[in-house]
């Protein structure tokens, strides 16, 4: 039976429940698109098309094998017909498109009725595909984007354009890399897809928990143990799967239960996993899909997005780790009790640590040596994968270990769903802002409305981003927000790498931002709490991080960017300057906080975490008199 979970990279809707035949055709299609996968990560990617097309075709064929089109659909246990037809149509069109890859490719290449057709299938099946898999939002969006490209002429003022016709925009959308073939898709056919199977191989390999036993050793004795145990986990979690939905449903269902249970309040425990979880996209060495996409756009390495993202990722969880810590202290929540704490060889035995540390280091060894990232991820499945079996050599071990890898390939089959129908999606919008301008206007648009002003063009592209990534994936609200925001950012005069990071940074955060937060929705239904006060409690966790991405553009020595010292001071006074922040919003430092004592604490953090002597040399001095004048009346307090 192939039940409803969540894959190593998944954000979707719940799949299916399937038994009998239809959970061996999906197993069969996953592990197939999974050895593809891992075929061409070893002899090298085949070309473009003959790459991509087999990778969206078999991820179209699953999704309307594992998600139903209507709410009785999704209950069924097998796929009804009306679904193996479209299964059936997604596998030909993707046949059609192999066998014509020499024709398409041809000088003399002229559109058929059959390519046209086959185009047609595919955008539509995409379509709906999307909606199965996202929800409406992105799908109508690339509707939207289609009936721009069509109706071009009739649109007034500046978004006026000459349209494509009909046959045109499917030459577009089929026969070139510009359409549904595009760059993006090429990155999720490649890099993504590599990164999944690695992700889905460490869990199976016993990864999960060694990351939850490993946080519990670290933290668990500490006042707020357990939700520094879910912070720590989730970050660890995080960056091996880059997907918030994921890590809530994995490392929640230990972290959220051991909260609870230790009387943490359910809508402070959600909030908590909520904050960790939605930060593990920026933390290295395996960010969130939008990374490996954000290194192809600009031209760089991958090691370089990984290298800029750290120090965000550090000062992200260094303030929700401090507001955990205050807030613990304020409302006496408790460690874990001693008999719950794993003993280190819990995670760092041969047998349980090896499978998935040693992979890691082999991941992050290969990165710094300059290989590609699809080099390194399949070498570092190869290391998970012989480290996993050559520790139980004996005959019931190989066996059972073997299924467990090859349960794994299941899982990362089903998980590249997900990604490869939301960025087929996406593709369609870029193919249209690409052929029709729009992209160019709208950055237009906002240096207009920013008039050369830094700071309100800023404002502008994170609510924008925002907005995007609350109805998409971070993944496509960052594509799609790269594509209009970042070149109005860049036009401004910030480096590109900054630009992009700003715009991923925000599409993230939509994750915990009301109204619509996806990942605070599942927290709280597994807390069985509501989910507007997680809300709340995930926004005062992590008010630092909406700084941070304001900190970095201002101050490019916060992503590697200067001299050692420069960066070291600037690291510093940030991580102050947040921890300070924390303090603030929750209201206690040695001790409680009253109103005034807030307000003056976040009015100093601010002065810490904005760049330059002018600030830090006053928000320190300030910093130092609040401290001395605080410890002398908590002390004072105390004696009474």
């Amino acid at each position: 039976m192939i039940e409803s979970e969540p894959g190593p990279a998944g954000e979707g809707l719940p799949t299916r429940g399937l038994h009998g035949r239809s959970a061996g055709l999906v197993a069969v299609l996953a592990v197939g698109l999974a050895l593809f996968h891992l075929w061409s990560g070893y002899f090298g990617a085949f070309p473009n098309i003959l790459q991509r097309a087999p990778h969206v075709g078999i991820a179209l064929a699953l999704a309307f094998a594992l998600y139903g089109g209507t709410p009785r659909g999704r209950r069924r246990s097998t796929i009804p017909a009306f679904d193996l037809a479209l299964l059936a149509a997604a596998l030909a069109a993707t046949a059609y498109t192999v066998l014509s890859y020499d024709r398409i490719m041809s000088l003399d290449f002229e559109l058929t009725v059959g390519d046209q057709v086959a185009g047609a299938v595919l955008v539509v099946l995409t379509l709906e595909a999307g909606r199965r898999v996202i929800g409406w939002f992105f799908p109508a969006l690339a509707v939207l984007a289609l009936a721009y490209a069509f109706l071009g002429p009739w649109f007034p003022g500046v978004w006026v354009h000459r349209g494509l016709p009909l046959d045109l925009l499917l030459e577009v959308l089929f026969a070139t890399t510009r359409g549904l073939w595009g760059l993006v898709t090429g990155i999720s056919a490649t890099v993504i897809a590599m990164f999944v199977i690695f992700g889905a191989v460490l869990v199976k390999t016993g990864g999960g928990q060694a990351f939850i036993d490993l946080s519990i050793w670290l933290s668990g004795r500490q006042t707020g143990g357990a939700a520094k145990v879910a912070t720590i986990a989730s970050s660890l979690f995080g960056a091996v799967s880059g997907s918030a939905a994921a890590n809530v449903a994995t490392t929640g269902t230990f972290t959220i239960p051991l909260m609870k249970r230790l009387g943490y309040r359910a809508d402070f425990a959600a909030g908590v996993e909520c904050v960790a979880s939605t930060g593990g996209q920026l933390m290295p060495p395996i960010m969130g899909a939008g990374a490996f996409i954000m290194a192809e756009l600009l031209g760089v390495s991958y090691l370089s997005v990984a290298a800029a993202g750290l120090m965000p990722a550090l000062l992200y969880y260094g303030g929700a780790f401090a507001a955990i810590h205050f807030e613990s202290h304020r409302v006496g929540y408790h460690p874990v009790p001693p008999d719950q704490i794993p003993p280190r060889s819990a995670f760092l035995s041969i047998a349980k640590g090896a499978p998935v540390f040693v992979p890691l280091g082999v991941l992050v060894a290969l990165l710094v040596q300059g290989y590609t990232p699809v080099t390194c991820a399949f070498w570092a499945i190869v290391a998970a994968a012989g480290l996993f079996l050559a520790t139980d050599l004996s005959r019931a071990g190989l066996l059972a270990r073997s299924r467990a890898l090859a349960d794994a390939l299941r899982l990362a089959g089903q998980a590249m769903v997900v990604i490869a129908v939301m960025i087929a999606c996406a593709q369609i919008v870029l193919a249209v802002i690409a052929t029709t301008g729009v992209g160019v206007k709208f950055s237009s648009l906002i240096i207009g409305i920013g008039q050369d002003n830094l700071l309100l063009s800023l404002v502008l592209a994170m609510v924008i981003a925002m907005v995007l990534g609350m109805g998409l994936p971070t993944a496509a609200a960052y594509i799609l927000a790269a594509a209009v925001v970042a070149p109005a950012l860049v036009g401004l005069g910030v480096e590109p790498l900054v630009a992009h990071m700003f715009v991923f940074y925000f599409a993230i955060m939509a994750g915990i931002t009301p109204p619509i937060c996806g990942t605070v929705f599942i927290a709280a239904a597994m807390a069985q709490t509501d989910w507007l006060r997680t809300a709340g409690v995930a926004l005062r966790l992590a008010l630092a991080a909406f700084i941070v991405p304001f900190m970095f553009v201002y101050n490019p020595a916060l992503i590697g960017h200067g001299e050692p010292w420069r960066i070291a001071l600037a690291m510093l006074s940030a991580g102050v300057g947040v921890t300070a922040l924390a303090a603030g919003a929750m209201g206690f430092l040695l001790g409680r906080l009253d109103v005034v004592s807030r307000g003056l604490l976040i009015a100093t953090s601010l002065l810490l975490i904005f760049p330059g002597w002018r600030t830090d040399l006053p928000g320190a001095a300030v910093l130092g008199i609040f401290l001395v004048w605080h410890r002398r009346a908590v002390g004072r307090a105390v004696n009474a």
